[in-house]
């Protein structure tokens, strides 16, 4: 009977208001949390520091996360010290880099043909540097994020030091469109929608997507505390089936999931509609507000390409990235923290009935473009 063997059946899980947060939206409302005995309260989070704070103190049982954030908080990077495990990804890509309409005009200026290399930025970079003027402030969503590591590689692809040449702030997802508005930022680097919402509202363009950087990247978890994962396997368990059923959903029904979307995250901004939604969930990307779609493949992937599986080659990447920065010490095992974080063993408990895949590492899961600066983690 399923639920039968759960150890704790009422659970409270937390999110933030994004596209890739639907799994949970998604689990709930197509009764798959309830088919595996579970009873789900699903609690809109306003950052994602509070979404990690909350988990480790147990006032939610796990959360929508940041995958970086797991490996990062297992070390104490940026907070409390506790140990977090994931055995479950949320999806693939979702990340884009939009700017001001003045720094749009203003890289314009510098090369009509279009910019989505860096070397046009580090052209302008240079002029502020020798007229004075103050750098650009760029802003991502949390410092220990695939939006920062991504953002960082593709400012270093043009020998741009993320730390030197520019201003990183941090900011809430949904307070991006506003200071972009407001002009305390030049541009940032967020996931869907709110690369849209800039976009359609007429105050920024879209530089660059995250899978013009690196295709099939990961970027959210679901994850929980290591001492949770180790009470509750059996309620891990059904969580991580009731999340696999709804990413399979998501593959084939994500643009019916659209008005679910618009109606948890309208809760924190009144500004969405579902023409921001629409792109990262269908791949047709307005990049220019008043220009015809873009069809980028593969803006959010929920399911196909084995999405959920823990890959432990993800891990390895985000922490040679977390390496380059010197964010992690250097007597800390990377190949220990990665297995302690990223456990497959969960998932493929979880889910023995369907076909995965034979290993834990996958050979060039993330697809780098031709000519990109990146540190080679697979020989």
């Amino acid at each position: 009977m399923i639920g039968a063997n759960i150890e704790k059946k009422a659970l409270k899980l937390g999110y933030m208001p994004l596209s890739d947060c639907l799994p949970l939206l998604v689990a709930q409302k197509q009764g798959f949390f309830a088919e595996q005995g579970l009873d789900i309260e699903l609690q809109q989070e306003v950052s994602w520091s509070n979404i990690r704070d909350k988990v480790i103190v147990g006032h939610l049982d796990g959360a929508h996360m940041l995958a970086p954030m797991v490996l990062a908080s297992t070390i104490g990077l940026g907070g409390l010290r506790k140990p977090l495990v994931t055995a479950f990804s949320l999806g693939l890509n979702g990340n884009a880099f939009t700017v001001s309409n003045s720094l749009h005009k203003q890289l314009r200026k510098l090369n009509t043909a279009g910019f989505k290399h860096a070397s046009t930025l580090k052209q302008l970079i240079e002029q502020r540097k020798a007229d004075n003027l103050t750098p650009f402030v760029f802003a991502t969503v949390y410092p220990y994020s695939c939006h920062n590591l991504q953002l960082r590689d593709w400012l270093a692809s043009a020998d741009i030091d993320p730390d030197k040449d520019i201003e990183l702030v941090i900011l809430p997802p949904s307070q991006m469109v506003d200071h972009l508005k407001l002009q305390n930022i030049d541009g940032f680097f967020a996931g869907a929608p709110w690369n849209s919402v800039a976009i359609l509202q007429g105050i920024g363009h879209c530089l660059v997507t995250g899978t013009d950087i690196w295709k099939n990247a990961p970027e959210k978890v679901f994850a929980v505390t290591q001492e949770w994962a180790e009470k509750n396997p059996n309620t891990h368990h059904a969580l991580i089936r009731a999340l696999h059923q709804a990413c399979q959903w998501l593959e084939e029904s994500s643009a019916d999931a659209i008005p679910l979307l618009e109606e948890h995250l309208s809760l924190s901004s009144p500004l969405i509609d579902q023409a921001c939604l629409t792109p990262a969930i269908t791949g047709e990307y307005i990049v220019v507000k008043n220009k015809e779609k873009v069809k980028a493949p593969g803006i959010l992937i929920f399911n196909r390409i084995m999405a959920n599986f823990p890959w432990l080659s993800h891990a390895q990447w985000i922490c040679s990235q977390m390496h380059r920065w010197g964010w992690i010490p250097e007597n800390i095992s990377q190949s220990d923290l990665i297995k302690q974080c990223y456990r497959p063993d969960i998932y493929r408990a979880a889910l023995s009935d369907i076909k995965l895949p034979d290993d834990d590492y996958q050979e060039n899961i993330i697809s780098i473009p031709p000519n990109h600066q990146f540190i080679a983690l697979y020989k």
